[in-house]
Protein backbone atom coordinates (compact mmCIF):
# COMPACT_ATOMS: atom_id res chain seq x y z
CA UNK A 1 0.00 0.00 0.00
CA UNK A 2 1.15 3.51 -0.79
CA UNK A 3 1.68 5.55 2.36
CA UNK A 4 -0.17 8.90 2.33
CA UNK A 5 1.84 12.11 2.57
CA UNK A 6 0.85 13.82 5.81
CA UNK A 7 2.34 17.28 6.27
CA UNK A 8 2.90 18.55 9.81
CA UNK A 9 3.48 22.29 9.67
CA UNK A 10 3.83 25.44 11.76
CA UNK A 11 4.39 29.15 11.18
CA UNK A 12 6.37 31.76 13.05
CA UNK A 13 5.08 35.23 12.24
CA UNK A 14 6.06 38.82 12.94
CA UNK A 15 4.77 42.32 12.40
CA UNK A 16 2.89 45.17 14.01
CA UNK A 17 0.30 42.58 15.04
CA UNK A 18 1.81 39.15 14.35
CA UNK A 19 -1.56 37.42 14.77
CA UNK A 20 -3.14 39.22 11.81
CA UNK A 21 -2.13 38.58 8.21
CA UNK A 22 -2.86 42.19 7.22
CA UNK A 23 -0.46 43.53 9.86
CA UNK A 24 2.26 40.88 9.82
CA UNK A 25 4.25 38.46 7.71
CA UNK A 26 5.59 34.91 7.80
CA UNK A 27 9.14 34.61 9.14
CA UNK A 28 9.44 30.81 9.36
CA UNK A 29 7.68 27.91 7.63
CA UNK A 30 8.41 24.74 9.59
CA UNK A 31 7.36 21.34 8.31
CA UNK A 32 7.86 17.60 8.50
CA UNK A 33 6.46 14.61 6.64
CA UNK A 34 4.80 12.25 9.08
CA UNK A 35 6.88 9.16 9.75
CA UNK A 36 10.07 10.60 8.26
CA UNK A 37 13.09 11.67 10.30
CA UNK A 38 13.95 15.12 8.99
CA UNK A 39 12.37 18.37 10.18
CA UNK A 40 12.74 21.41 7.94
CA UNK A 41 12.30 25.11 8.58
CA UNK A 42 12.52 27.56 5.72
CA UNK A 43 13.05 31.17 6.80
CA UNK A 44 12.33 34.49 5.14
CA UNK A 45 16.01 35.53 5.22
CA UNK A 46 17.01 32.58 3.01
CA UNK A 47 15.72 34.45 -0.05
CA UNK A 48 17.46 37.37 -1.83
CA UNK A 49 16.12 40.83 -1.12
CA UNK A 50 14.18 39.74 1.93
CA UNK A 51 14.95 42.91 3.92
CA UNK A 52 14.97 46.50 2.71
CA UNK A 53 14.57 49.25 5.33
CA UNK A 54 13.53 51.70 2.58
CA UNK A 55 10.28 49.82 2.02
CA UNK A 56 7.15 50.68 4.05
CA UNK A 57 7.24 47.04 5.19
CA UNK A 58 10.96 46.11 5.18
CA UNK A 59 10.46 42.30 5.21
CA UNK A 60 9.20 40.63 2.03
CA UNK A 61 7.73 37.18 2.74
CA UNK A 62 6.50 36.55 -0.83
CA UNK A 63 9.25 34.04 -1.78
CA UNK A 64 8.72 32.15 1.49
CA UNK A 65 4.97 31.97 0.86
CA UNK A 66 5.65 30.62 -2.65
CA UNK A 67 7.91 27.96 -1.13
CA UNK A 68 5.22 26.97 1.37
CA UNK A 69 2.66 26.67 -1.41
CA UNK A 70 4.84 24.15 -3.27
CA UNK A 71 5.22 22.04 -0.14
CA UNK A 72 1.48 22.10 0.55
CA UNK A 73 0.70 20.94 -2.98
CA UNK A 74 2.47 17.64 -2.21
CA UNK A 75 0.37 16.87 0.88
CA UNK A 76 -2.58 14.48 1.10
CA UNK A 77 -3.42 15.76 4.59
CA UNK A 78 -2.32 18.73 6.70
CA UNK A 79 -1.76 18.63 10.47
CA UNK A 80 -1.25 21.74 12.59
CA UNK A 81 -1.84 22.84 16.17
CA UNK A 82 -4.40 25.64 16.36
CA UNK A 83 -4.00 25.52 12.60
CA UNK A 84 -7.67 26.03 11.75
CA UNK A 85 -7.85 29.18 13.85
CA UNK A 86 -4.45 30.67 13.06
CA UNK A 87 -1.85 29.09 10.75
CA UNK A 88 -4.06 28.26 7.79
CA UNK A 89 -5.97 31.54 7.81
CA UNK A 90 -2.81 33.62 8.29
CA UNK A 91 -1.07 31.79 5.45
CA UNK A 92 -4.05 32.18 3.13
CA UNK A 93 -4.28 35.85 4.04
CA UNK A 94 -0.65 36.37 3.06
CA UNK A 95 -1.26 34.50 -0.20
CA UNK A 96 -4.10 36.86 -1.04
CA UNK A 97 -2.16 39.98 -0.08
CA UNK A 98 0.85 38.87 -2.14
CA UNK A 99 -1.40 38.14 -5.15
CA UNK A 100 -0.49 34.45 -5.07
CA UNK A 101 -2.73 31.46 -5.80
CA UNK A 102 -4.44 29.85 -2.82
CA UNK A 103 -3.12 26.63 -1.32
CA UNK A 104 -5.01 23.48 -2.34
CA UNK A 105 -8.14 22.79 -0.27
CA UNK A 106 -6.46 19.86 1.46
CA UNK A 107 -8.19 18.58 4.58
CA UNK A 108 -6.48 19.53 7.83
CA UNK A 109 -6.53 18.01 11.28
CA UNK A 110 -6.06 20.49 14.11
CA UNK A 111 -4.59 18.78 17.18
CA UNK A 112 -5.84 21.63 19.38
CA UNK A 113 -9.39 21.02 18.17
CA UNK A 114 -9.08 17.22 18.51
CA UNK A 115 -7.84 17.51 22.11
CA UNK A 116 -10.51 20.07 22.96
CA UNK A 117 -13.23 17.75 21.63
CA UNK A 118 -11.95 14.45 23.01
CA UNK A 119 -10.57 15.41 26.43
CA UNK A 120 -11.19 17.83 29.29
CA UNK A 121 -7.62 18.88 30.02
CA UNK A 122 -7.08 22.19 31.80
CA UNK A 123 -5.07 23.38 28.79
CA UNK A 124 -4.81 22.22 25.18
CA UNK A 125 -1.77 24.32 24.30
CA UNK A 126 0.97 22.46 22.43
CA UNK A 127 3.44 22.44 25.31
CA UNK A 128 0.85 21.42 27.87
CA UNK A 129 -0.44 18.57 25.71
CA UNK A 130 3.11 17.21 25.37
CA UNK A 131 3.36 17.18 29.18
CA UNK A 132 -0.11 15.68 29.70
CA UNK A 133 0.71 12.86 27.30
CA UNK A 134 4.21 12.25 28.70
CA UNK A 135 5.90 12.74 25.34
CA UNK A 136 9.66 12.70 24.89
CA UNK A 137 9.54 15.74 22.62
CA UNK A 138 8.60 18.91 24.50
CA UNK A 139 7.95 22.46 23.40
CA UNK A 140 10.88 24.82 23.86
CA UNK A 141 10.15 27.20 26.71
CA UNK A 142 11.05 30.77 25.75
CA UNK A 143 12.87 33.02 28.22
CA UNK A 144 12.30 36.76 28.60
CA UNK A 145 15.51 37.42 26.65
CA UNK A 146 14.32 35.21 23.79
CA UNK A 147 10.81 36.61 23.56
CA UNK A 148 9.97 39.30 22.58
CA UNK A 149 13.68 39.85 21.86
CA UNK A 150 13.65 37.38 18.95
CA UNK A 151 10.66 39.02 17.35
CA UNK A 152 11.81 42.63 17.78
CA UNK A 153 15.30 41.97 16.44
CA UNK A 154 13.97 39.84 13.58
CA UNK A 155 11.77 42.73 12.54
CA UNK A 156 14.89 44.91 12.49
CA UNK A 157 16.53 42.56 9.99
CA UNK A 158 18.61 40.43 12.39
CA UNK A 159 18.99 37.13 10.52
CA UNK A 160 20.54 35.34 13.49
CA UNK A 161 17.39 35.92 15.56
CA UNK A 162 15.28 34.53 12.74
CA UNK A 163 17.55 31.48 12.85
CA UNK A 164 16.84 31.12 16.56
CA UNK A 165 13.11 31.34 15.83
CA UNK A 166 13.56 28.62 13.21
CA UNK A 167 14.99 26.21 15.80
CA UNK A 168 12.02 26.96 18.04
CA UNK A 169 9.64 26.37 15.12
CA UNK A 170 11.30 23.06 14.22
CA UNK A 171 10.92 21.84 17.80
CA UNK A 172 7.22 22.73 17.68
CA UNK A 173 6.85 20.53 14.60
CA UNK A 174 8.59 17.61 16.33
CA UNK A 175 6.29 18.00 19.31
CA UNK A 176 3.28 18.27 17.00
CA UNK A 177 4.08 14.92 15.41
CA UNK A 178 4.21 13.18 18.78
CA UNK A 179 0.88 14.69 19.81
CA UNK A 180 -0.78 13.83 16.51
CA UNK A 181 0.50 10.24 16.65
CA UNK A 182 -0.91 9.82 20.15
CA UNK A 183 -4.33 11.45 19.84
CA UNK A 184 -5.38 10.80 16.25
CA UNK A 185 -7.10 7.57 17.34
CA UNK A 186 -9.58 9.81 19.21
CA UNK A 187 -10.26 11.90 16.09
CA UNK A 188 -13.42 10.24 14.83
CA UNK A 189 -13.91 12.59 11.82
CA UNK A 190 -10.34 11.91 10.65
CA UNK A 191 -10.47 11.15 6.91
CA UNK A 192 -9.65 7.68 5.62
CA UNK A 193 -6.01 7.60 4.52
CA UNK A 194 -6.07 4.07 3.08
CA UNK A 195 -8.66 3.20 0.45
CA UNK A 196 -8.77 -0.54 1.10
CA UNK A 197 -11.39 -0.97 3.82
CA UNK A 198 -9.87 -4.26 4.91
CA UNK A 199 -7.22 -2.19 6.69
CA UNK A 200 -7.19 0.57 9.30
CA UNK A 201 -8.10 3.92 7.79
CA UNK A 202 -5.44 5.74 9.83
CA UNK A 203 -2.30 3.63 9.64
CA UNK A 204 -3.09 0.79 7.22
CA UNK A 205 -2.72 -1.85 9.92
CA UNK A 206 -4.60 -5.15 10.15
CA UNK A 207 -7.97 -5.04 11.91
CA UNK A 208 -9.70 -7.35 14.37
CA UNK A 209 -13.49 -7.55 14.50
CA UNK A 210 -15.00 -6.97 17.93
CA UNK A 211 -18.72 -6.58 18.44
CA UNK A 212 -21.16 -4.40 16.56
CA UNK A 213 -22.06 -0.72 16.24
CA UNK A 214 -25.66 0.50 16.28
CA UNK A 215 -26.49 3.49 14.08
CA UNK A 216 -30.19 4.29 14.11
CA UNK A 217 -32.00 1.11 13.13
CA UNK A 218 -28.94 -0.38 11.40
CA UNK A 219 -26.22 -2.62 12.79
CA UNK A 220 -22.62 -2.76 11.56
CA UNK A 221 -19.64 -4.96 12.37
CA UNK A 222 -17.14 -3.08 14.55
CA UNK A 223 -13.38 -3.52 14.47
CA UNK A 224 -10.16 -2.20 16.01
CA UNK A 225 -6.75 -1.77 14.43
CA UNK A 226 -4.16 -4.16 15.87
CA UNK A 227 -1.41 -1.56 15.30
CA UNK A 228 -2.70 1.89 16.36
CA UNK A 229 -5.82 0.67 18.26
CA UNK A 230 -8.20 2.90 16.28
CA UNK A 231 -11.86 1.80 16.47
CA UNK A 232 -14.04 1.84 13.35
CA UNK A 233 -16.93 0.03 11.74
CA UNK A 234 -17.90 -1.35 8.39
CA UNK A 235 -20.04 0.80 6.14
CA UNK A 236 -22.23 -2.09 4.94
CA UNK A 237 -24.92 -2.94 7.46
CA UNK A 238 -25.49 -6.44 8.71
CA UNK A 239 -28.45 -7.87 6.83
CA UNK A 240 -31.45 -9.13 8.71
CA UNK A 241 -32.03 -12.88 8.68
Amino acid sequence: MQRPKILLWDLETGGVQALRASLGMVLCFGYKWYGEKEVYCKTVNQFPGWFNPARPFPIDDTPLIKFGLKIMEEADLLVAHYGDKFDRRFFQGRCAMNNLPPPPPTKQRDTWRVARTAFNFHSNRLGDLAIHLGLKEKKHQKTRDEWPGWWLQAMAGNASKIGAMAKYCAQDVRTLEGIYRRIRVYDNPHPRMYINRNYCRLCGGAVQYRGVAYVGENVYRRYRCTRCQKWDRERTKIKDD
